[in-house]
């Protein structure tokens, strides 16, 4: 198990159980090009002075008000000078990490990995103890290449400890679960490069900087992350760069249910390239952080995924605490509409329509929308865990009906289930599957049972 560190009681991240600071967004500088050339280059000349590469740090509150653990990600150029300032932002104890995820082995992503070596055996703290590195074999064989000087630091107390992380297969890092997912990152990429899913209790955070595609991935895995962190090298699509553009990411952040999305690593100066197209209407240089903002801004409201989907171009200290939970208290009410987004790929919405004594269910998944209608509805005689409605009589035949069941979890620790099976007569299922949902909203979804239907005469 690694040792946390302590840190004082109050700070500005106080009772949160997770957060996610923003310790750098730049992609490699030499894909910026000049200030003369790119305003988007001119932009972080004047403004930051030094050029911080894309990573970001993930704390997690283990002891209220004592301990936290430190997870970085990656550690390009000007990282050990930001987490060294954010130290003194969240009135931490150290700034050195407990853990450190590498995504790959490109020099924007692991500059300062010596250097922060170095800092890690100065700190107090940290000795008798080694620096733990999370990345695949091919990436340590690429740093070892690169940073020969530390095999001299790997062994017992030395100072490095590199962990080899399986593809596809769930480690534990402190507190965290994380998940990593083999990555595409263009023609020039080494071999190994992944993306990260990094859990804890209900959080999901979605670390996917610098990757073109994910192969053979189920999407299931990726589906409503709490963040979901993208590099986007361009706005336009340009694979050459390896990279996704923010048109892209419309397209994810919709696919993968992701209610609030934080943009890193833009360049924009493959954009150029659109503006020899007279047609073409999209931006044609690389932008400001407000003007990108803006843009976003722009087809969010186009598009109506105004409100639903936040997408944020992040910035240096930003810092993510996560939305509270709405809790369902024991008889409180809920109301005649109910929606509910599952923890895999399904977005429930459930509507009692008193008037008429019926029941519209609408459940959608990332390629099929279907709509119900049942008349009707009334609970089970013994469980508001049960749900029956009855067909609607048409023309020339009866509609499906429904049966939904909640499925306890047996422990907090466990999803919970909803089982839906809507057909005709006994054997022709119109659809059935199992719909895991957390413990809360498998709480509401009995609350709305509970307030909205009476019970079934057995």
């Amino acid at each position: 198990m690694l040792n946390p560190r302590s840190r004082p009681d109050k700070t500005i991240i106080e009772g949160r159980p997770i957060f996610v600071r923003i310790n750098g967004t730049l992609p490699d500088i030499s894909t910026l090009g000049s200030e003369e050339k790119s305003e988007r280059a001119a932009e972080i000349k004047k403004g930051q002075g030094t050029s911080t590469n894309t990573s970001c740090s993930i704390y997690a509150e283990i002891e209220k008000g004592q301990k936290i653990f430190h997870l970085l990600v990656d550690v390009g150029q000007g990282i050990v000078r930001s987490i060294e300032k954010s130290a003194s932002e969240l009135a931490l104890s150290t700034f050195i990490p407990d853990a450190l995820l590498i995504t790959h082995s490109h020099d924007d992503h692991i500059k300062e990995l010596p250097m922060l070596v170095e800092k890690f055996n100065e700190d107090y703290e940290s000795r008798r103890k080694n620096l733990m590195i999370f990345c695949t074999m091919e990436c340590r064989d690429q740093i070892i290449k690169k940073f020969p000087q530390l095999t001299q630091k790997t062994g017992n107390n030395n100072g490095v400890s590199f962990n080899i992380v399986q593809p596809d297969e769930t480690f534990q890092v402190g507190p965290f679960s994380v998940l990593a997912l083999l990555a595409d990152h263009g023609d020039n990429s080494f071999p190994g490069s992944v993306i990260h899913i990094v859990k804890l209790l209900d959080k999901k955070i979605i670390v996917g900087w610098d990757f073109l595609s994910l192969p053979n991935v189920n999407e299931n895995l990726l589906w409503k992350p709490d963040l979901l962190l993208l590099g986007t090298q361009t706005y336009n699509p340009h694979p050459e760069t390896g990279m996704i553009c923010v048109s892209d990411a419309y397209d994810l952040v919709r696919r993968w249910n992701a209610k609030e999305c934080y943009i890193v690593h833009y360049s924009g100066l493959n954009d150029f390239e659109e503006a020899s197209n007279q047609w073409f209407r999209g931006p044609v240089k690389p932008m400001t952080t407000d003007e990108l903002q803006s843009a976003i801004n722009s087809h969010l409201q186009a598009t109506g995924d105004n409100g639903k989907f936040r997408m944020t171009v992040a910035q240096e200290g930003m810092v993510w605490t996560g939305k509270e939970d709405q809790r369902h208290e024991e008889g409180s009410h809920i109301g005649k509409v109910l929606e509910i987004e599952s923890l895999q790929k399904y977005i429930l919405k459930i509507e009692n329509v008193d008037t008429d004594h019926k029941l519209k269910l609408i459940v959608e998944d990332t390629v099929n929308r279907f709509n119900f209608e049942f008349v009707r509805p009334v609970k089970d005689g013994n469980s508001d865990d049960i749900l029956y409605a009855e067909g609607e009589k048409g023309m020339m035949a009866k509609g499906p009906q429904l049966r939904m069941e909640i499925v306890r979890a047996e422990s907090q620790n466990e999803s919970s289930t909803i089982r839906i099976r809507v057909s005709k007569g006994v054997k022709k299922d119109v659809f059935k599957d199992d719909i895991y949902v957390n413990n809360t909203d498998a709480q509401r979804l009995r609350g709305f049972i509970k307030e909205n239907f009476a019970s079934r005469i057995n």
